[in-house]
Formats: structure tokens, sequence, C-alpha cells
């Protein structure tokens, strides 16, 4: 399935998909934690699979008391060595 056949969902979807509410998937964007996903033809956020993960992994963290200053660095520094495991 391609990126365009994938299905994405609107910012009100996607937070209640990850349990948070619209608001807090914005004060996400602000932090910087987010990445700005795709907009559809009407200008409007398209989450994906990733972006949805990533708003799980963010609510979980911030859940268990991690600042949000904190989990941005966090969760870049789990992708790498991610990519360096995949890469062995």
């Amino acid at each position: 399935m391609t990126t365009a056949q994938t299905p994405a969902f609107t910012i009100d979807r996607a937070a209640a998909f990850a349990g948070i509410a619209v608001t807090t998937v914005q004060q996400y964007h602000q932090h910087g934690l987010v990445g700005e996903p795709e907009r559809d033809s009407t200008g409007h956020r398209r989450y994906r699979s990733a972006e949805l993960l990533r708003l799980v992994q963010i609510r979980t963290l911030a859940g268990a008391g991690v600042p949000l200053t904190e989990i941005g660095d966090l969760l870049d520094y789990l992708a790498h060595v991610e990519q360096v495991l995949e890469s062995h």
C-alpha cells in the first residue's frame, strides 16, 4: 500500500486513537514533538501510522511523568537505536 493509499486520520480521529484531546495534539505540535503531517486538498492535517504511533508514545511517556521537554530527545534517541539495530 502506498502512502497515498494508506488510511489517514483527521486530527480529531488521531487524538481519539491516541486517547488524548485535540488540544493536546496541538500542544505536542507546538513543542515540536510531532512532525507536521501531510495535508489534504482542503488543508487539513492527515495523520498516518507513523504519526499515530508517535502520539501514543508521547502520551505514554507523558503519562509516566516524563516532562514534554525531554520526550522529543528520548524518542529521537530510541529511533536512532532502532536504525542502528536494523542496519546490523
